[in-house]
């Protein structure tokens, strides 16, 4: 009987070790970069306990900056960091060094050129927020430590697109939304984001648009606080963006409105803050992004306000690419030259994949696969070129854009006579 009794409670004990009692651990993070332009640039950082830290920036090629750029996080000690140096040289390379509690981080910075026919080349994808097993069981008391101490592998997936990104070596990357599931909290953002992009984020600022799985807790509080997106005079925060390096223009649009009961439309903020920015907008390719697909052959569907609030607008002001995630595969609707804006789906980001329809109304996709994947673009001269490149590193597709003409510059002209203007200068 004795022996049963210390067999049942040995077992007890054991399997108190494993109920989730505990905290979730602390979100730390690396270095990263944030909001980099012309002459200047954020290194932001996320420390376990406050800390005070120091960055350093110095020319990538040995000469020194005149002073070398040294910046001290002013006052006590805290654990969200953002140091930014100005006074940067248009177009320069610079390396740089976050020292401090314990640690030291290194990285580079690209800025952006002065030039407009400078190359530029980054990457987007969605959809990459998958968490590896052991996160649901990090508040246990048997696992606590080893996941707070990182002893676990991330996702797969998500870890091969981390990689080949970073070995790519964008200028940014555009993360097309839904960057952490199932919930966008902070207790997973480190499994599902910081560790398997750290190498990128060391030396390329991301830009998020905001998925429906990233505002389900506290309306997106975490993604805004992780991002230094640049702020909107509508909204006041980076729900929606908008910023442009060379020859193309990014709007990023916060489309969410299935938690709210209500509809994309006119009156929506993204709508509005969009047509400001086109209208403004004198950059030759201009690309729109939210997380939501307006066509899809997946699981999602078409999605019917976008098609007749947003498409229609797109199309009157020349827009050349329409980004988005959410459904988990890669489609590609529409042709260089078409009347309106080829739209593309990029879902694959590491989450599991969904199956694609052999058939159904509408448009069929110019390209589509199932498949893990992360696009990078090339913009130089008067072209843009896509490549989608799955895990292997195989191209699932490519498409090139060349500088509008014809009816297209027509129809840019009556809207946006200055963006016409300069494409016609370009041209010439």
């Amino acid at each position: 009987m004795r022996t049963w009794l210390r067999r049942g409670l040995w077992l007890a004990g054991f399997g108190c070790l494993w109920l989730n009692v505990g905290d979730d651990p602390p979100l730390w993070t690396g270095a990263y970069l944030q909001d980099v332009g012309r002459d200047a640039a954020t290194v932001a950082c996320i420390t376990a306990e406050p800390a005070l830290l120091q960055l350093t920036v110095r020319r990538a090629d040995g000469s020194a900056l005149s002073p070398t750029v040294k910046v001290a996080v002013e006052g006590e000690a805290r654990r969200r960091h953002a140091l930014r140096v100005e006074g940067l040289a248009p177009g320069a390379e610079y390396t740089y060094e976050l020292v401090g509690s314990g640690r030291v981080e290194r990285g580079r910075i690209r800025t952006a050129s002065d030039d407009e026919k400078a190359p530029v080349r980054f990457a987007f994808l969605g959809d990459s927020g998958a968490q590896p097993w052991w996160v649901w069981l990090q508040r246990t008391p048997i696992l606590h430590f080893p996941a707070r101490w990182g002893w676990f592998p991330d996702a797969g997936p998500v870890s091969q697109i981390g990689a080949a990104v970073a070995a790519w070596q964008p200028d940014f990357v555009l993360h097309l939304g839904d960057v952490i599931y199932p919930r966008g909290q902070h207790a997973h953002y480190r499994p599902g984001f910081f560790r398997p992009f750290a190498a990128a984020l060391r030396n390329a600022p991301f830009y998020v648009v905001v998925g429906n799985h990233d505002v389900m807790d506290a309306d997106g509080q975490q993604v805004l606080a992780n991002f230094r997106m640049p702020a909107s005079s509508l909204t006041g925060d980076g729900r929606c963006f908008s910023f442009a390096r060379g020859l193309v223009r990014i709007i990023g649009l916060d489309c969410n409105t299935d938690r709210t009961g209500d509809r994309y439309g006119a009156d929506h903020p993204a709508h509005r803050y969009l047509l400001g920015e086109l209208q403004a907008a004198t950059e030759p390719f201009v690309i729109v992004a939210s997380h939501f697909p307006m066509r899809s052959w997946s699981r999602q569907g078409n999605r019917g306000e976008l098609l007749l609030g947003l498409l229609p607008e797109l199309a009157a002001h020349g827009v050349t690419l329409y980004l988005s995630g959410h459904d988990h595969c890669y489609q590609r609707f529409g042709e260089p030259g078409d009347s309106e804006p080829m739209l593309v789906v990029s879902g694959g980001g590491g989450k599991d994949l969904y199956d694609l329809k052999a058939a159904q109304a509408g448009p069929r996709p110019a390209a589509m696969a199932k498949a893990f994947h992360w696009c990078g673009v090339e913009v130089a001269g008067g072209w843009l070129r896509v490549q989608a490149y799955g895990l292997d590193g195989a191209v699932l597709d490519r498409f090139e854009a060349k500088l509008p003409t014809a009816e297209l510059l027509a129809r840019i002209r009556a809207q946006n006579p200055a963006r016409a203007a300069r494409i016609e200068r370009l041209g010439g």
